[in-house]
């Protein structure tokens, strides 16, 4: 009897020696080079940069990975009871590796999988900590015995809070979001304090497998998971019978990520550019920088408007270029399908694909969509779109739909019935032509909207800041700003009269021209403002030299070297939109050196300020003034900084005043009259400079508006083709700036103050 328990004790002492050997063994071996973990205690992981409008509106984020840092205090109990029910329910209770699990995966992939393909796994969320973070996710053995060993080294270093927090700020769950916070944007437009039983318990469905539980496209399997979810936390006495039918039947609805209300692409890709150029590419796409801009969502939609409007006018000045593509089976079957087939347009925004299916009659045509829904195009929605002559006239009106569309063009389409009212469809086309517009505060500098093209989807080049073009007869201000320091008056009369200059030995002659090809006589310096004579100017630069003019154009930052040619002085020296608004804002606000700035302050993942302009005017604070930024709550105790107007007078303001008079004056009664009726009609006061190049090529307008608060806004205007060419002619008149870009300002104009 003794032997025999003595033979029973040694097996025993033998088997778990062995085994505790085997261990140690496995443990050495499979332990040996894994990463240190000791980073995770400080750890802080990508976190996605957020661009915020002047009232804090989000409208860009930029990231590797798009997740939103929250610390686990500030994770919502429910949202986090939900991830341990459905991946891990004894989280607080095992060391790593749940033994128990492992073993029931193991009886149930022996015996069960076999049967029903379905495998249980029974990794914790300690595991997938360090499968995220250390080991990778190589599907072998090794891994997962590495993967459990790096786990309960974990548990021991650092607290269960901290594991937990790593694992919900860095899952990936589905739909570009890394995190919990993330997700919750994405899937229901929420922060997480605003989450419902339902939508905790769908976030916590997805771990598993992302794509498999899409709520779109897998829909009814999504629901199922996230209806399991909802069974667990009731299983785990976390909510209610009565919360767990009620959750079960919340019908399952995603709202996609709303938080983008301000569509500011232009605008945005310079604030980026900016951003990566103070502090790195790294820093922006994973250091969670918190950007406050200049941008005013309100002026931004007006700029997008208007300059859309302005091109599309243009555009249809000059004729219809033709459908998108062609389909030649129309019967339903068939149209539908290849209709769906057909890619969307770049830049075709609100607008609709549709294809003709039948001409009813000379006024009527019928158009289908890729719904199937069928509809009518009337003539009165096509009477734009008639032949462009190469001589600038147009063809004769359009009195019937065949003489535009034919059965089978696939056209765009746009509703231009008010909101609820049956839909009233014209035809549309993408302009050619292309522009830009900003809009400024002339005290600040501040950039409050830029639009650079017809849309960022047809091209990211922004014609406001990159299209380096003549700004023609919108310079002249410079030439007469410089004429005031050497002694000129707005009523000093200079002969506007034909001027021929010799270029020098071999070089030819420069006989400039009005653009009415006559000649006025002895006028008013004013005037070359307000008529926007280019005999007077250029007679004006020959008497006082080029090298004046160089210089305020130089300091108005029109221009960093402008060569000393007389056919400067009309504007052949090539700027941009965003330079010559700058300009004209510091004429404005009386001669006052200022931005451009589309940047307010910059914080970085903490909250600590980085950047910040220094006063309304610009300029950076130093360390004392960064440091009562960030200790903002001992502001009361502070004495109030002084506020002192640091801006650098880069000419005389009375000069400065006399030129704004005189760019006034154009819309009174020059260049610019079209605008007189929207200053009674509005309370306001307009000025500013038409500015037309050579051959068309390029057209201006830089406004600007006086509240009768005193605020004013600086409204820079160009239009013209990516490749320069002429604008044309229509119906025998030049497309100048007056034609082509004025109209966009008075667009502008409407836009804002029949909003308010």
């Amino acid at each position: 009897m003794f032997r025999s328990v003595w033979r029973i004790l040694t097996t025993v002492i033998f088997g778990i020696t062995s085994m505790g050997a085997v261990l140690f063994f496995l443990f050495f071996y499979f332990g040996r080079g894994l990463p240190d973990y000791q980073f995770l205690r400080d750890y802080q992981p990508h976190v996605a940069s957020r661009f915020y409008t002047n009232d804090y509106q989000l409208f860009k984020e930029h990231a590797k990975e798009k997740r939103i840092f929250v610390a686990i205090e500030n994770i919502p109990p429910l949202l986090v009871q939900a991830f341990l029910s459905a991946e891990d329910k004894n989280f607080y209770y095992h060391p790593g590796v749940d033994l128990f699990s492992v073993l029931r995966a193991a009886l149930n992939n022996t015996f069960k999988g076999a049967w029903n393909g379905k495998a249980l796994g029974a990794s914790t969320i300690t595991q997938q900590v360090a499968k995220n973070f250390l080991v990778g996710n190589e599907r072998s053995f090794d891994r997962k015995f590495r993967e459990a060993i790096m786990s309960m080294r974990l548990e021991m270093a650092l607290p269960k809070e901290r594991i937990l927090e790593l694992y919900l700020n860095q899952i990936y769950l589905g739909m570009g979001s890394y995190g919990v916070a993330a997700a919750a944007q994405t899937y229901f437009g929420k922060s997480l304090d605003k989450l419902t039983i339902a939508e905790c318990a769908f976030l916590a469905s997805l771990p598993k497998a992302p794509a498999t539980y899409h709520p779109i496209k897998e829909q009814k399997r999504a629901k199922a998971r996230r209806d399991w979810v909802v069974g667990r936390l009731a299983e785990d006495n976390i909510i209610s019978t009565q919360e767990t039918q009620e959750a079960q039947k919340d019908p399952f609805k995603i709202t996609l990520d709303s938080s983008f209300v301000v569509n500011a692409d232009y605008f945005g890709e310079e604030v980026r550019r900016e951003i990566m150029q103070r502090f790195g590419e790294n820093v922006l796409y994973t250091g969670g920088l918190s950007v406050f801009t200049t941008l005013d969502p309100s002026l931004q939609r007006g700029a997008d408007k208007s300059l859309r409007k302005g091109l599309e006018e243009y555009d249809r000045r000059h004729g219809w270029r033709g459908p998108v593509a062609k389909i030649t089976q129309l019967d339903q079957s068939a149209w539908i399908k290849d209709l769906n087939k057909i890619a969307a347009v770049p830049g075709m925004g609100n607008s609709k694909l549709a294809v003709v299916l039948a001409i009813s009659s000379d006024k009527e045509a019928k158009i289908g969509f890729a719904n199937g829904g069928v509809s009518s195009l009337f003539l009165t929605g096509l009477e734009w779109a008639r032949l462009s002559k190469s001589d600038g006239t147009q063809g004769p009106e359009i009195k019937k739909v065949t003489e535009v569309l034919a059965p089978g063009d696939v056209v765009l389409v746009n509703n231009i019935a008010s909101p609820g009212k049956p839909p009233v469809y014209e035809l549309h086309q993408i302009p050619a032509v292309s522009g830009g517009i900003v809009v400024m505060d002339a005290d600040t500098g501040n950039v409050l909207a830029m639009t650079g093209g017809y849309s960022f989807e047809i091209s990211q080049f922004n014609c406001a800041t990159q299209a380096w073009r003549q700004p023609g007869s919108a310079f002249k201000p410079f030439v007469y700003l410089a004429a005031m320091e050497k002694g000129y008056t707005p009523e000093t009369l200079i002969n506007d009269a034909p001027i021929t200059l010799s270029l020098g030995p071999g070089l030819g002659v420069y006989s400039p021209k009005n653009i009415t090809h006559r000649s006025y006589g002895p006028s008013p310096m004013r005037i070359g403002i307000e008529k926007s004579y280019n005999l007077m100017t250029v007679r004006l630069a020959h008497q006082i030299g080029m090298q004046p003019v160089k210089s305020v154009a130089t300091r108005f930052g029109v221009a960093d070297d402008m060569p000393l040619h007389l056919s400067n002085s009309l504007g052949a020296k090539e700027t941009t939109v965003l330079r010559l608004t700058t300009a004209y804002a510091m004429i404005v606000n009386g001669g006052k050196k200022i931005g451009p700035n589309l940047i307010k302050q910059v914080q970085d993942r903490n909250g600590q300020v980085i950047y910040q302009l220094q006063t309304q005017y610009g300029g950076l604070l130093g360390p004392e003034s960064k440091e009562l930024l960030n200790n903002w709550h001992d502001v009361e105790e502070q004495p109030l900084p002084e506020l002192t107007d640091e801006r650098k007078q880069i000419i005389d303001t009375k000069f400065a005043e006399s030129m704004t008079t005189m760019l006034e004056a154009v819309v009174e009664r020059g260049t610019g009259k079209k605008l007189q009726p929207l200053m009674a009609q509005y309370n306001i006061k307009l000025g500013g400079k038409t500015g037309s190049t050579n051959d068309c090529k390029d057209a201006w307008f830089m406004g600007f508006i006086r509240y009768p608060n005193g605020r004013t806004l600086i409204v820079g205007v160009f239009v013209g083709f990516p490749t320069p060419q002429t604008l044309g002619t229509h119906q025998g008149a030049d497309e100048t700036g007056t034609r082509v870009a004025l109209p966009v300002f008075g667009h502008f104009v409407r836009e804002v103050f029949d909003k308010t």
